[in-house]
């Protein structure tokens, strides 16, 4: 998935949705928007009813990113 065709890392978080309180992943990634690009086409190839949340990061700091 996104490790191999993006190489990005990813962070999984387990989560319970408040009606169903069915456990489901949760996928978080920090991408450019090249890779957003890419990473769209990706989750819906493998899911079509994923939900998608994008939003500008001010600063992103950690190894695979360039210091300012």
């Amino acid at each position: 998935g996104i490790l191999n065709k993006i190489d990005r890392g990813v962070t999984k978080l387990s989560a319970y949705g408040g009606y169903t309180d069915h456990e489901r992943p949760v996928l978080m990634c920090v991408v450019d928007q090249t890779e957003f690009t890419k990473l769209k086409q990706l989750v819906q190839t493998i899911d079509p009813t994923a939900f998608i949340i994008v939003t500008d990061a001010s600063e992103v700091l950690g190894e695979g990113f360039k210091r300012a």
